[in-house]
């Protein structure tokens, strides 16, 4: 049963992502050819600065998805009505202090800037950008139950229609005013509308929670949630720092053209992350269900299934980002958007050490264990800023994105797994390691040997970007399936596999 929801709501989520992804590419490819390169820049930096803000969210609604997988399996309506009661009001209170925050952040506006762009309505702008946050958490609450209830994939698709609509819209308006305002208010409603219909489908598919009435949680579970918020914010703090400094000390430190530069790398890693996230998004209900109902035996042998997994797929996208990214910018948007072949190299490394850490992240949080390393985001944060700073006076771009890599080697890297395996498996992680550093050697490997490949034809560049891109997809993985084909780990997967695509019709959920 929690394969077959997988299977389905991983279907509808790649194709409906890749289908978004190339609507956001369109929709990017136009801002850059309709709008002054100094608003990409202010796109990117505005974006991280709300970002920020968004700390005041503090892991609210993982932790009350969390809470909600075991109510869900047992049929609690009274429990599950009591979470979503206090994730409605935590949202809204958190709505004010992002609207709040943000406003009292407006003057000092010109001081994240190095170079002052000539561009008008500039605090206007940010206003919107503003707004657009605080606006999305509201109604957004009602999403939780589509997720506990490994549904993902409704209220994905809901999502991406009305993005596909936006994203139309906006591209429409800005060839024909080529106003950036106007691009920022279609965004808003998108982000209003989308949360308003999936509140509205969620009261059809779960009528029994269409009117929350009194019920509140237990004194015990509250202080639990409580201790789980603390945890996770302290994890909040430390991915955003992580995710979204880069643009704000380039922006100060080195400009805004090289944020714009960057933002179009951060356009294409996201993409991949995002197609990634929504995979292990569907994939932590299924999880979430299994830690509450297996044997520890059966989880672990999931966990090491799933690692497997997770190595093969952030092999073969690190392998695609690394050959592909230049070729693909110089194509699409030109020369002057490169960074050189160092900086991407230090991208490509942070993506893969931050996807490699997905399973055991997810192992780790649907286990419940938030507060055994709730003090690690704040030091790897402190060590990122630091020398990223250090770094960025002495080799400018390069040295920010080194912060980062170190930042997560000496910190998140170890730390994850060590608590997942001692408070989870209550086993030794030298058998994981071992494991770990062959990974990381055959993705070092593959991704050598596949730039070697695909450099050896030359020609024009639509030619070219088209031969690396069949090299990519076919010799990554010919290289992983030829080292791996008889491993218990891909027999495994091969197995789930074709069991995933047997047909067998689900049961009918208890709350539904």
């Amino acid at each position: 049963m929690r394969a077959k929801k997988f299977l389905k709501n991983g279907i509808v989520i790649i194709f409906c992502q890749l289908f978004v992804d190339l609507m956001v590419f369109v929709n990017r490819t136009v801002f850059i050819y309709t709008l002054p390169s100094e608003y990409l820049g202010i796109d990117g930096l505005f974006s991280n600065i709300l970002a920020l803000l968004s700390l005041s969210e503090l892991g609210i609604g993982t932790v009350i998805i969390l809470n909600m997988y075991e109510p869900f399996a047992k049929a609690d309506q009274q429990r599950l009505t009591a979470l979503l009661s206090f994730y409605r009001n935590a949202y809204r209170v958190i709505a004010a202090v992002i609207a709040a925050a943000g406003l009292l952040l407006t003057p000092f506006l010109p001081y994240l800037i190095k170079d002052q762009p000539d561009i008008p309505h500039l605090t206007l702008i940010y206003l919107l950008f503003l707004l657009n946050s605080a606006v999305s958490y509201l109604y957004i609450y009602k999403q939780s139950l589509f997720i506990a209830d490994q549904r993902m994939y409704v209220s994905f698709l809901l999502q991406c229609g009305v993005k596909f609509l936006g994203i139309v819209l906006q591209i429409v308006f800005l060839f024909a005013t080529h106003n950036f305002i106007v691009y920022l208010l279609l965004q808003l409603v998108v982000t209003f509308f989308t949360n308003f219909a999936i509140s509205l489908w969620a009261d059809r598919c779960y009528p029994q929670f269409r009117h929350l009435g009194r019920e509140r949680l237990a004194k015990d579970e509250k202080k639990s949630i409580y201790q789980n918020i603390f945890a996770m914010c302290n994890h909040r703090i430390g991915a955003t720092v992580m995710g979204s400094t880069d643009n704000l000390l380039i922006s100060r430190m080195i400009g805004l053209i090289a944020t714009g530069i960057n933002n179009n790398y951060s356009l294409i890693i996201r993409a991949v992350n995002q197609f990634a996230n929504q995979i292990f998004n569907a994939l932590t209900a299924s999880i979430g269900n299994l830690v509450a109902t297996a044997k520890k035996e059966d989880v672990y042998h999931v966990f090491t299934l799933l690692h497997f997994c997770d190595f093969w797929f952030y092999t073969f996208c690190t392998t695609c980002l690394f050959v592909l990214s230049n070729p693909f910018i110089r194509l699409v948007w030109g020369e002057q958007f490169l960074f050189p072949a160092p900086v991407v190299m230090v991208l490509c490394l942070n993506f893969y050490l931050t996807g490699i850490r997905k399973i055991p992240i997810t192992f780790k949080e649907t286990m419940g264990f938030l507060r055994q390393d709730r003090y690690k985001p704040l030091i790897e944060a402190l060590i990122n800023l630091a020398l990223s700073i250090l770094l960025a006076l002495r080799i400018g771009v390069l040295g920010i994105f080194i912060g980062s890599s170190v930042s997560m080697i000496t910190t998140s890297l170890w730390v994850e797994p060590y608590v997942l395996f001692h408070f989870g498996f209550h086993s030794s992680q030298k058998g994981f390691w071992l494991t770990n550093l062959r990974y990381f050697a055959v993705t070092a490997l593959t991704v050598w040997a596949v730039s070697l490949l695909a450099s050896l034809y030359t020609g024009p560049q639509f030619l070219m970007f088209l031969y690396k891109a069949a090299v990519c997809l076919i010799a990554p993985n010919l290289i992983l399936f030829v080292l791996y084909h008889r491993s218990e780990n891909f027999l495994g997967m091969k197995e789930a596999l074709l069991s995933l695509l047997q047909t067998k019709k689900p049961d009918k959920t208890a709350l539904r």
